[in-house]
């Protein structure tokens, strides 16, 4: 079988289409490690949608497509030198599953000799990986189905045998990156004079904090999310900012003061409610990029909290989706203290 850089779709139930079967989920397995990574900077992908993210190589090209219910994203290998295909192709998929992942894997495992499989698990999610080769060994594949009950998320590889080789190192990294984002089992961050907590994924980390004047801050980074011209990564930022509200108000009277504070140079252009707070999205501009920015603002017992998200234009579409889930495990004020934090 020849990776392509066509759509993947769900395997047919006869052997020659199964042999062709589109691409829709796998990833390396350890008996598959080796290889070399050769230096290739990998990026994260993030599907707000289906609750997943994805490490993959930066130079890898991403295709979208959907049928019968069941959506798929390949990334593909830059094709060698005088080809035009991709020697390797990794798809993520999500969609309904009405049987077992060993059930669902069959139509991908016929005709092929399977080297390895073993039972997997993500964030608390359990499925099951295999290794396997077409009869003639010419084509390896990779498949890692997750069970999440009525439903499946997976990762299917396929490649020519040495380009599989090669890339195995990438490969094993996009397979342990896997992870689908649940917030309630995100690593909580914690300000206990505050009465506040948050949780962030694994891939976030802290920079730098700052307090006085009875106000913190405190700063995260999340992980590449793109590489410019400049081979520089490209990465979101997110802020949570405690302080009081003016004259003790509430989160009319905090909404507002911060407003005032931002200017002009923040554009609005969406406003909404979000859990008991605000959300706002606002362009802001400066000679030399154009970023969007989204604040949400709660208030409790004359204190404010705002979470501050900010990205790049290309890259804000794509990522906006995670600030939802992370303010979404914000506590604050009187909730914080119902859980005795």
């Amino acid at each position: 079988m020849s990776t392509t850089s066509s759509s993947p779709r769900k395997p047919r139930t006869t052997g020659s289409s199964r042999r062709a079967a589109v691409v829709a989920a796998v990833l390396a397995t350890a008996s598959c490690g080796g290889g070399e990574r050769g230096g290739e900077t990998l990026v994260t992908y993030f599907n707000g949608d289906h609750a997943v993210s994805l490490r993959h190589p930066a130079s890898w090209r991403g295709d979208q497509a959907e049928q019968d219910g069941v959506w798929y994203r390949t990334f593909l290998a830059p094709p060698e030198p005088g080809q035009a295909r991709a020697p390797v192709s990794v798809t993520l998929m999500a969609g309904p599953m009405a049987v077992t992942v060993e059930e669902y894997a069959k139509t991908y495992l016929a005709g092929h000799t399977v080297a390895a499989t073993r039972p997997e698990e993500r964030q608390g999610i359990a499925g099951r990986s295999w290794a396997f080769a077409s009869a003639d060994g010419r084509t390896l594949y990779r498949l890692l189905l997750l069970d999440l009950g009525g439903r499946v998320l997976g990762l299917y590889a396929q490649g020519d045998a040495p380009a599989v080789g090669k890339q195995a190192a990438v490969l094993d990294e996009m397979w342990a990156s896997l992870t689908v984002e649940r917030p309630d089992r995100y690593p909580v961050t914690a300000w206990r004079e505050q009465k506040a907590s948050l949780g962030l994924p694994a891939s976030w980390r802290e920079t730098r904090r700052f307090s006085g004047g009875g106000t913190l801050q405190t700063y995260f980074v999340s992980p590449p999310l793109a590489v410019d011209k400049g081979r520089q990564t490209v990465h979101a930022s997110l802020s949570a900012t405690f302080e009081p509200v003016p004259d003790g108000g509430g989160l009319a009277e905090y909404y507002e003061a911060s407003r005032r504070r931002l200017g002009e140079n923040f554009q609005l252009t969406n406003h909404s409610s979000f859990r008991d707070g605000y959300v706002d999205v606002m362009r802001t501009e400066t000679p030399v990029a154009i970023s969007f920015v989204k604040r949400f603002y709660f208030a409790r017992d004359g204190h404010g909290c705002s979470l501050v998200f900010e990205a790049r234009e290309d890259v804000f579409p794509r990522a906006s989706r995670w600030a939802d889930y992370i303010a979404s495990t914000l506590v604050f004020g009187d909730e914080a203290a119902k859980a005795g934090k």
